[in-house]
């Protein structure tokens, strides 16, 4: 049986990434250490239905004890999907310190850690931030001026080399998955839907950073998982680079109104200075993931916000 380990795995993307795995009959390894940039409760949520599984385990532990971490796994996992990291755009911009000591030191512990588990795919989570306010757009992946303007995305750029150089030494598939603007069930709470969602069921006062005519590529997160499973059997370049978006930006006064057209409901703003070090707009150029991998996002983001309030009113309390 084909065995997945996702570090991270029980957070937004990778808690919903594992059940569609164990869905499709692989075996699922997940490591995460509860990290505190939000309530470890969310998380331990997040994957109490996946723990019933049989073929699912959870080890909780830091990606960065590498030695710790491989006495609870099997000599040969043949697919590795990367999503830990020190997240947060927004937060590296407000609390630089560490974004690139930890995430570069995470992915590096990692990659050693699959040439001892026989590991031949290995698939990184990088950012549609690495792109910075590149004035080409749609965002391509043959756009090689690249300039991330927050430490979170610079730490993503970094990252990526270091798994160009890594497959490069040791002949491992290394390929980099650019998102855009993930959303859906699960949430990270710190992340704008759920601000939005918040504002809406609870009344609270949106804060907005700008005028709110900064766009961002939204894509559903059914979509991404689509794009990684198609990832898993990728067997093309050793070394390979994919945007995985949706393909249209839209503001985030545009999103305030979906909101409020499929609720009935309207949202209080209070708008504030724009943050240095954040994108105005993100546009993924997905046409290399279509034609190499398949990739085919279905979700508009009417629909998608209306699946993501579902779920938000069934979990709100």
């Amino acid at each position: 049986m084909h065995t997945i380990l996702i570090t991270g795995g029980a957070g937004f993307i990778g808690s919903n990434l594992a059940e569609k795995l164990l869905d499709l009959g692989y075996k699922v390894i997940v490591v995460d250490n509860f990290d505190e940039y939000y309530d470890p409760a969310i998380k331990h949520n997040n994957i109490a239905n996946a723990l019933k599984h049989s073929n699912y385990t959870f080890i909780e532990s830091d990606i960065t004890d590498a030695s710790s971490l491989k006495k609870h796994l099997p000599s040969q996992v043949e697919t590795i999907i990367h999503l830990a990291a020190k997240a947060g755009v927004r937060n590296s911009i407000v609390n630089p310190i560490g974004y690139e000591e930890e995430n570069v030191r995470g992915i590096s512990k990692v990659l050693e850690l699959s040439v001892e588990l026989n590991t031949t795919q290995f698939i990184f989570s990088s950012s549609s931030s690495i792109y910075g306010n590149s004035s080409i757009v749609p965002f391509s992946e043959d756009i090689t001026d690249l300039n991330p303007i927050n430490p979170y995305a610079k730490s993503k750029l970094l990252s990526e080399q270091i798994g160009k150089n890594f497959s490069d030494q040791y002949g491992i598939n290394f390929l980099s998955l650019r998102f855009f603007s993930v959303y859906g069930p699960r949430l990270r709470p710190d992340l704008v839907m759920n601000q939005i969602a918040k504002s809406l069921f609870f009344g609270e006062t949106l804060k907005i950073f700008g005028d709110g005519r900064a766009s961002r590529d939204f894509t559903y997160v059914d979509d991404i998982i689509s794009g990684i499973i198609k990832a898993i059997n990728y067997n093309g370049n050793k070394f390979n680079i994919f945007n995985l978006g949706n393909g249209n930006p839209i503001s985030l006064l545009e999103i305030i109104n979906i909101f409020e057209k499929i609720t009935g409901h309207s949202i209080k703003l209070e708008f504030s200075g724009v943050i240095k070090g954040e994108s105005q707009t993100t546009w993924a150029d997905n046409s290399k993931a279509k034609s190499i991998l398949d990739f085919q996002p279905v979700t508009d983001i009417e629909t998608g916000i209306k699946k993501y309030l579902d779920w938000f009113c069934s979990n709100k309390n």
